[in-house]
C-alpha cells in the first residue's frame, strides 16, 4: 500500500507542486482582498472563508488533476506497476483528498496563528467544519467520477453535484460555524459527516473492483446504478426547486426535464418511427 502512494505521489509530483503554489498564492490574494476591504488582515470570522474558500480552490485543482489521470490513460499504466485498482483507488484519496484538506488547514492555522493568534480557537473550529464537509464533498464527486465513464460526463456530473451540494449544505455550515452552535451539536454534527463521507469513500472502494476497463465509454459503468442516476437527478433538483417561486408544476418542469435528458443519455432508446 506505501508503495502505491510512494509511485502515485511520485508521477503526481509537478501537479501537486503546483496545487500547493497555487494554494499559497490563493491564500496570499484572499488575506491581501480581505486587507484592501477592511483594512485589517484576515481573522475572526475571516478564518472561516479563508479556510473554505481555499479548500474549494485546492479541491476543484486536485479534480482537474484527477481527470488528467484518465486523458492520460495514467491508471491503465499504473495498474501494470503490480498495483490493484483498490491501492491506486487508496493512493489518490491520499494525494488528492486527504493532503489538499491538509494543506489548506495547515496554511490557514498557521496564517491565523502569525497574524491574529486570538482567533486560532475560531480558526480550528472553522477548519474542523470546511474540512469535514470538504471530505464530503471530495468523496461524493470520487464516487460520481468512478461511476461515470466519458470524461466530459464525469465534468458535467461533478459540476451538477457541486450546485447540488453547496445548496443544501451552505445553511448548515453557516449554522455550524455560529458561535451560538453548542460544541456537543459540533462534534456530533461533524462525526455524522465524517461517518457518512467514510461511507462513501467504502463504497468507491467496493465499486473500483467491479468497474469493468471495457465500461469507460458507457455513461453509467455499472448497469444496477442505472435507475438511482436517474432518479436522483430527479430527486435532488425537486428539492432545489421545492425553494423556488412558483406553481408545483412550474417547480417540476426542471426536475422532468433534467431526469429525462439524464434517462435518454443512460439507457439510450432506439427511437423508430417504423412500423
Amino acid at each position: 500500500m506505501l508503495r502505491a502512494i510512494k509511485i502515485y505521489g511520485k508521477m503526481k509530483a509537478p501537479q501537486l507542486i503546483l496545487i500547493a503554489f497555487l494554494g499559497v498564492a490563493a491564500s496570499a490574494i484572499i488575506i491581501g482582498t480581505s486587507f484592501i476591504d477592511s483594512g485589517t488582515a484576515a481573522g475572526g470570522d475571516d478564518a472561516s472563508e479563508l479556510s473554505s474558500q481555499l479548500m474549494i480552490i485546492l479541491q476543484l485543482v486536485a479534480l482537474l488533476s484527477f481527470y488528467n489521470d484518465k486523458t492520460r490513460h495514467l491508471d491503465a499504466w499504473l495498474v501494470t506497476q503490480s498495483m490493484s485498482r483498490r491501492q491506486l483507488l487508496l493512493s489518490k484519496m491520499f494525494w488528492l483528498i486527504i493532503a489538499p484538506i491538509a494543506f489548506a488547514v495547515f496554511i490557514d492555522l498557521f496564517l491565523t496563528i502569525t497574524i491574529q493568534p486570538s482567533d486560532w480557537a475560531h480558526a480550528v473550529r472553522s477548519n474542523i467544519i470546511n474540512g469535514a464537509f470538504s471530505l464530503l464533498f471530495a468523496s461524493l464527486v470520487l464516487g460520481v467520477s468512478l461511476v461515470i465513464g466519458p470524461i466530459w460526463q464525469k465534468v458535467a456530473g461533478s459540476m451538477y453535484l457541486i450546485i447540488v451540494f453547496e445548496t443544501i449544505t451552505h445553511t448548515s455550515a453557516d449554522q455550524m460555524l455560529s458561535k451560538q452552535y453548542f460544541i456537543n451539536d459540533l462534534m456530533t454534527s461533524v462525526l455524522a459527516i465524517i461517518g457518512i463521507s467514510l461511507v462513501a469513500l467504502a463504497i468507491s472502494y467496493y465499486l473500483v473492483e467491479h468497474v469493468g476497463v471495457d465500461t469507460e465509454d458507457e455513461p453509467v459503468r455499472l448497469s444496477y446504478l442505472k435507475w438511482p442516476v436517474v432518479i436522483f437527478v430527479f430527486v435532488s433538483m425537486l428539492i432545489l426547486q421545492l425553494n423556488a417561486a412558483g406553481g408545483l408544476l412550474d417547480k417540476l418542469l426542471l426536475p422532468v426535464i433534467l431526469s429525462i435528458t439524464t434517462f435518454v443519455f443512460v439507457f439510450k432508446p432506439k427511437l423508430s418511427w417504423e412500423r
